[in-house]
């Protein structure tokens, strides 16, 4: 692994003196960049000669699959699980992106994640996570059948849309153990994109009002880059870190005592390499619209109501050169109806408060076949993301809906160029 490590670092200094030749010390205002190659995912801002190999280390560990304690050639790659959702960062986020879409007849991708928690905020005897892979001699946690009902939308002017609603059933030799009372938290992997940028805006940008625990996460559960990563690393994936020094495994007693990788598995290189790549991955730059159709589709956006929440600009410190970025996002959380809200093994509905989810980036979203927006993918495109809407974005959602269709239209595909 080491032999492998060097070789990353030394290609990671030629990629940067190849991209960077003369202004490797100056910052990009520009956040937004084309991705000519989805395996070489571009940065919003120069990497620095100090930086080359760290960065280039993090990428290597973003992409490589850990294997179980012990296994042969795995050197420091060592301690997947036992139980896990995956065994790779870029297997749920591929080369930064979102997890890929639930389909209609409910095949569920590897990035989507059943998350358990009890109302009391108590760990559930499967810890937080229900992971539905093992390695040999253990047995995994259980899995997720999901089927869809259709529903209709009708608009004022007789137009009409089709949802899709979910319903998950869990199976497996563990589920049992579950109370009724278990909260079932559905949640697809948010793309990395900006991440840095967003852990550059001020908390008190955000959290007077909104009274967010903090700024990543579908209900802002996490406080940066470097938690969030640690975080998936130990309930996702079972490799434990300094900041997370424990697997997901619940009460699970022979899981806890497998044998380990390392003491921390995540070694804090590989954890400051990771935090680095996935703080200067730039935001997919869109097909730009003429300047007629951007100007009437921002102004409908905010005459529906969108910005409220979907805020155009945000401002972001410590960063030379960027002052604000527009990832239309307040970074609060908000409750967007009963509909959307978490449920219970018993069905009972959970009140539940959203971060806004920022738009930028969605350009990059495969345009054959489903989006998969919202926390747990339901949403096919756009439409069907804002139809969701409710509670606190209930009037954002009527004033779309009056539109005539040509706007609508409009409107819709203005943000599906952010």
């Amino acid at each position: 692994m080491r032999t492998e490590v060097q070789h990353w670092r030394r290609g990671a200094l030629l990629l940067l003196v190849l991209a960077f030749p003369a202004q490797s010390g100056e910052l990009s205002a520009t956040v937004h960049q084309r991705f000519v190659d989805s395996r070489q995912p571009p940065t919003w801002r120069p990497v620095e000669a100090d930086e080359a190999a760290r960065f280039q280390l993090g990428q290597a560990v973003f992409n490589s699959a850990w294997l179980p304690a012990g296994a042969e050639r795995a050197e420091r790659r060592d301690g997947l699980g036992p139980v896990f959702n995956a065994t790779s960062c870029d297997a749920c986020h591929n080369n930064g992106a979102r997890a890929t879409a639930p389909t209609d007849e409910g095949r569920l991708p590897i990035g989507f994640v059943m998350q358990l928690g009890l109302a009391d905020a108590a760990t559930t005897p499967l810890g937080d996570v229900l992971n539905p892979v093992a390695i040999e001699g253990y047995r995994a946690e259980g899995g997720v059948v999901l089927n869809y009902q259709l529903r209709e939308v009708h608009y004022p002017d007789g137009s009409r849309a089709e949802l899709r609603e979910p319903r998950y059933q869990l199976q497996g030799p563990r589920v049992a153990e579950l109370s009724a009372q278990t909260v079932l938290k559905p949640r697809m992997a948010s793309p990395l994109f900006g991440s840095g940028l967003l852990d550059a805006v001020p908390p008190r940008a955000f959290t007077p009002l909104g009274d967010s625990p903090g700024r990543f996460g579908w209900q802002a559960g996490t406080r940066s880059v470097r938690d969030q990563t640690a975080k998936a690393f130990s309930r996702e994936m079972g490799l434990h870190s300094a900041d997370y020094p424990m697997d997901d495994c619940g009460d699970d007693a022979l899981c806890a005592a497998a044998p380990e990788g390392g003491e921390p598995e995540v070694s804090e290189d590989f954890l400051q390499a990771l935090t680095l790549f996935q703080s200067v991955l730039a935001v997919p730059r869109a097909e730009p619209l003429d300047a007629e159709a951007e100007q009437q589709g921002a102004e409908l956006f905010q005459r529906t109501g969108c910005t409220a929440c979907h805020a155009p600009s945000l401002p972001v410190e410590g960063i030379q050169g960027i002052s604000a970025i527009a990832a239309y996002t307040d970074l609060r959380r908000h409750d967007l109806g009963e509909e959307l809200a978490d449920r219970r093994l018993d069905g009972e509905i959970i009140k539940s408060r959203w971060r806004t989810a920022p738009l930028w980036g969605i350009a990059h979203l495969p345009r054959a076949g489903h989006l998969g927006l919202l926390h747990d993918g339901r949403a096919r495109s756009v439409e069907e993301a804002v139809l969701w809407h409710a509670g606190e974005a209930d009037e954002s959602r009527r004033q779309f809906m009056a539109l005539p269709k040509s706007q609508r239209d409009r409107l819709l595909d203005w943000t599906l160029r952010r």
